[in-house]
């Protein structure tokens, strides 16, 4: 039998290993300001995607906290129908011109935002330029949506 001091450890057991790594993101987390800059990069998202929503109805609902937001897609602002296949056809438009999104909800008319918290300003402008042509592309009927599969 082993000496009682030595045990196997589990989820909640502060490992040494652990501890130690997870003191060393905190750190990182605040030598490099990355919460200021997780809200920075809410907030622009969040003005961009605000101006997007008063020039094309498709976008239901803007949200998010910090550098997580989301975009939600509905047919008619009244109804609140999800725009699923638009959200689709929004993914396809921006994964084809360089830029991953991924969608969410229910409904699966959600775009989500999580960029990495080292992203330049002018990387994120450049993404959002991609969804902002994404949504004119299917809001404007340039490109019909994908149909139901």
């Amino acid at each position: 039998m082993p000496p009682a001091w030595v045990s196997l450890g589990g989820t909640y057991c502060g490992h040494p290993l652990s501890c130690a790594a997870a003191l060393a993101a905190i750190e990182t987390i605040e030598k490099d300001a990355l919460l200021a800059r997780s809200t920075a990069i809410g907030k622009h998202f969040g003005q961009r995607a605000q101006a997007w929503q008063k020039k094309w109805s498709l976008i239901g609902d803007v949200r998010g906290l910090g550098g997580m937001c989301a975009m939600e897609l509905v047919r008619d602002a009244q109804t609140r129908e999800p725009a699923d296949t638009e959200t689709k056809a929004i993914a396809k438009y921006c994964y084809q011109h360089g830029l991953i999104t991924i969608t969410a909800g229910t409904f699966n008319n959600v775009i989500r935002i999580l960029v990495p918290l080292v992203i330049t300003d002018e990387q994120l402008d450049e993404g959002l330029a991609v969804i902002e042509a994404a949504l004119a592309s299917v809001a404007e009927h340039k490109e019909p949506a994908l149909t139901h599969a």
